[in-house]
């Protein structure tokens, strides 16, 4: 037996991806963090979000072409919620709204929830196609990930991967086959 699901639930029987950050800057200054869960390896140095087409994230990097992708752990559910749950045209700069103290990545200089598994910090590419989709595919110019997370030998991310978040619904996540929320 099967049980019929209605068709606008298509996407949660798939997973879109792990819990990702993604931070971008505006043309003024204004810094900015939200949450997806849409994302994907696109090619070997390339990675997919998709992102509403109206958020202040897509317009800072069609503005600018630049974002960073950090990846959370459990420890990070909170604040990633806090950041996920408000628009930034809403709140302004959504570190300081968040109180959070922000790290700097290396190479786009953007600002970066802290502590976070890895980063990957990208530049757009297919501009037209993210401003008539919201697909956003980005060129990874820096990947740095937290030490002991990355296995050198193999070239694989097998240690970080147990500890990312996989999204459920609103506020349930998996880590590892296990369930948590808040």
């Amino acid at each position: 037996m099967y049980k019929k699901i209605n068709v606008r639930a298509a996407n949660r029987l798939l997973c879109g991806g792990q819990i990702i950050n993604i931070s971008s800057v505006s043309s003024d200054g204004i810094h900015d963090v939200m949450t997806a869960a849409w994302n994907c390896p696109f090619d070997a140095d390339q990675v997919l979000v998709v992102l509403d087409r109206g958020h202040t994230t897509t317009a800072n990097i069609l503005a600018n072409g630049k974002f960073v992708i950090s990846i959370p752990s459990e420890k990070d559910i909170e604040i990633i919620n806090k950041v996920g749950s408000v628009h930034g045209r809403d709140v302004g700069d959504k570190f300081v709204w968040a109180g959070v103290k922000p790290d700097s990545s290396p190479v786009l200089n953007l600002q970066v929830l802290p502590d976070a598994l890895a980063y990957i910090e990208c530049e757009l590419t297919e501009k037209e196609v993210f401003e008539k989709t919201g697909v956003c595919i980005g060129k990874a110019v820096n990947i740095y990930v937290k030490d002991g997370l990355w296995n050198d030998e193999g070239s694989h991310f097998a240690e970080g991967m147990k500890l990312t978040l996989s999204y459920v619904h609103e506020g349930l996540y998996r880590i590892n086959g296990r369930e948590v929320s808040i």
